[in-house]
């Protein structure tokens, strides 16, 4: 094996390790803020008041662009072309390729799931509401009063109620 050969599978391993380290780290970036659909700017909502009586702990599957297929891909292709000479190579990079795209996808499905909470409020209206959103911190409790927050396009989310004038 040739030093130059050498070199570029170090390389290739080298791009490999950097966009799995992407794929793994895109979206981790935190914050204090409480997090909202972006469809939520700008909307106007409905809100009710309740009290939560029942929740559960659920996670909500994540899902997978062309981003991760292609990104696997070209990683799977890359580094199948360091295996053999010629047409070897070629077929190994080919190889690769389908794999990694398969791979790249699972991945990024796996890691744009989230861990979710089942929220069931009885309205102060005498309605039952049941909301799944992802898990925030405080999580919400039996017997805490919130407030249950509807758009006209018909998605909804929970927030804390801080007292009957008042939300945060």
């Amino acid at each position: 094996m040739g030093r130059d050969n050498k070199k570029n599978k170090g390389a290739i391993a080298l791009i490999f390790v950097s966009i799995a380290g992407l794929l793994l780290f895109s979206g981790c970036a935190s914050n204090n803020y409480s997090k909202v659909p972006s469809t939520a700017a700008g909307v106007a909502h409905s809100v009710n008041t309740g009290t939560v009586v029942d929740t559960r702990k659920v996670n909500i599957e994540g899902q997978s662009t062309a981003r991760g297929t292609v990104t696997g891909g070209i990683a799977g292709r890359e580094i199948g072309r360091t295996i053999g000479r010629g047409d070897g190579s070629l077929i190994a990079g080919a190889g690769g390729a389908i794999i990694g795209a398969a791979v790249g996808h699972k991945v990024e499905k796996a890691l744009s799931s989230k861990i979710a909470q089942e929220v069931t409020v009885e309205l102060d209206d005498g309605g039952t509401v049941v909301i799944v959103q992802e898990l925030e911190d405080p999580e919400f409790i039996v017997g805490d009063r919130v407030a249950v927050l509807e758009s006209r396009a018909g998605w909804s989310r929970v927030r804390h109620h801080a007292d009957s004038d008042t939300f945060f």
